[in-house]
This record gives structure tokens, C-alpha cells and sequence, in this order.
């Protein structure tokens, strides 16, 4: 990477890439963020602090004293949104280190654009659920469609070897049929994702809100976080077979990494997780969702 101007690095520096899933007076002034994992002493503190400033109190010491429960944020339950983006969390990064010990020395044209190509999943995969956790859809399913398109050039690219025409000239939406012959439902995902992100008359209703008097716009909601949680399990599902594909029993520590087991079967981690959301909502927009997980495919609602 070049180095560049420092007066332009300054106006543009990069903000926290830190995800700030747990916030303090989101509602309501000066809202603080921190991650869901700080020590409840810690949130105790902060909320000290901003409390302090808003009442205009000299002390914080006085205010954590006088008006924080000394147990508050003690005993906070884990929801399944939280639980599920942890999964998600934690298995980008076990694909990013993972891929990086699959390297091919001396790689070929193809293997080469295609292993640049899977490194790249891993991070946008990440960026998506962060998306999703802020409840919002429209935004994240272009980024999930990415990661589809990126997998099955990969897993072409990967074949074609030293000759650099053919690669050069692959197009990701023609590749979506190779990815369909070990990731069956690989094609309705792809159109799934491809409706929302293709905008269009059609898909307007999904962004109305009719129930009040005056017709609103939807921009986040509690089934859009759910829906796109689950729509980055069964990308994170696809981008394991495809990986799996590609390097054989080599990426056997991966896939059992992410999966908790070997077997294509109800029991792996990605299936278990779809379930849960499906079984909570009992929601047709997620058992839809669910349908696309290739273990899933002889599944219908109960």
C-alpha cells in the first residue's frame, strides 16, 4: 500500500473498526459504545460518567456511588442474535486464519486470483453481520451476494490454472452453476439475494410499513436483523463447502472449526443455529432462509 499524503490521512483517517455492540443511552443524548464483552464494572463506570456530565455532578465517584446499582449489567442474558453474531464473529476469523495455511507456493494464475479472492470473503462476510446486527437489509444483501459471486469464481478460477485468458474473462454469475454441483440450492440462494439487490418495483412492499395512517418507510427492524443473521450463516455454510471443494482434506481443521464436526448432517453448527432462528420466529421469511442451507433442502416447515 503507498503512502500517502499525511494532510490527506488526516482528513481521512479510518474510525474504529472495533465492533460497539453494547450502547449506553442510545435513546436518549450522548449515546457510548463499547463491546458486549466489557466487564459489568466497566459499564458501570462509563455510565457513571455520563450521567456525571448530563446532571452536571462534579463527582463520578459520587455518581457511581450514589446512582448506579452496584449489580446493574451483573446478570445480562445472552439473546440468540448476540449468540449467533458471536458464531459468526468468531468463524471469520478462523476462516481468514485458515485460508492463509492453505497457500499454494507457487500457485498458478488461476489458484493464485482465487486465493486473493477467498481471502477477501472472510472480511466482507464480517462487514455484513455487523450491518445486520444494526437491524438493516436492503444494505446487507448486496454484500452477502458478493461473498456468493466470489466463492464460485473461486472454485473456477482455481482450476483453470496458468491459463490467464480464461480467467481473466470468467464472469462470478456464470460460475454461480458450478457452484450448484456441490451446493445445491447455490442457485436460488443467488436469486434470493439478486432480487433485493437489483432494485426494483417489485420489491418495494418489503420497505412499507402499512399499519399506520400514513403509509412509512421501513430502514431497520427486528426481522431484518434475524433474516440477515441467517442469511450470513448460510453464506458462511456455502463458503465452507466451497473451501472444502477446492482443497480436499486439507481444509479438513476448518471445516471442523466452523462446523463442530465432519459430516454434512443436522448436527453441524451452521444447520443447529438456522434451526434455532427458525424455531423462535416460526416466521416463513426464515424458514424460506433456512430452506437454502443445502442441509436443509429435503426440509419444509412442520
Amino acid at each position: 500500500m503507498a503512502d500517502f499524503d499525511p494532510l490527506f490521512a488526516k482528513n481521512f483517517q479510518i474510525e474504529s473498526e472495533v465492533d460497539l455492540d453494547f450502547v449506553i443511552g442510545q435513546k436518549r443524548g450522548w449515546p457510548v459504545g463499547m463491546q458486549r464483552k466489557s466487564p459489568p464494572e466497566f459499564r458501570r463506570r462509563i455510565l457513571a460518567a455520563k450521567i456525571s456530565y448530563e446532571s452536571q455532578l462534579s463527582s463520578i465517584d459520587y455518581t457511581l456511588k450514589r446512582y448506579v446499582d452496584p449489580d446493574r449489567y451483573e446478570n445480562l442474558d445472552s439473546s440468540l442474535g448476540d449468540e449467533v453474531s458471536d458464531y459468526l464473529h468468531a468463524s471469520s476469523k478462523i476462516l481468514s486464519q485458515e485460508l492463509r495455511k492453505l497457500h499454494t507456493d507457487g500457485a498458478s494464475f488461476g489458484v493464485f486470483g482465487a486465493e486473493i479472492t477467498l481471502y477477501r470473503i472472510p472480511h466482507a462476510l464480517d462487514v455484513a453481520r455487523m450491518l445486520a446486527n444494526r437491524g438493516l437489509l436492503l444494505e446487507v444483501l448486496p454484500v452477502l451476494r458478493l461473498c456468493l459471486e466470489m466463492a464460485s469464481w473461486a472454485g473456477v478460477a482455481f482450476k483453470i490454472g496458468d491459463n490467464e485468458d480464461r480467467v481473466v474473462a470468467l464472469k462470478a454469475q456464470s460460475c454461480i452453476s458450478d457452484l450448484k454441483q456441490f451446493y445445491e440450492t447455490a442457485g436460488k440462494l443467488y436469486g434470493y439475494l439478486s432480487q433485493f439487490t437489483h432494485w426494483g418495483h417489485v420489491i418495494h412492499g418489503d420497505f412499507l410499513n402499512f399499519d399506520e395512517p400514513q403509509v412509512g418507510v421501513v430502514y431497520a427492524s427486528v426481522l431484518y436483523r434475524a433474516m440477515t443473521l441467517a442469511l450470513c450463516i448460510v453464506i458462511l455454510d456455502v463458503m465452507t463447502v466451497a473451501t472444502n471443494q477446492i482443497y480436499g482434506e486439507r481444509s479438513s481443521s476448518l471445516v471442523l472449526a466452523i462446523q463442530g464436526s465432519l459430516e454434512r448432517s443436522e448436527t453441524i453448527k451452521t444447520y443447529q443455529y438456522l434451526s434455532k432462528i427458525s424455531a423462535l420466529s416460526d416466521l416463513n421469511e426464515l424458514w424460506e432462509i433456512q430452506s437454502f442451507h443445502s442441509v436443509a433442502v429435503r426440509d419444509t416447515k412442520p
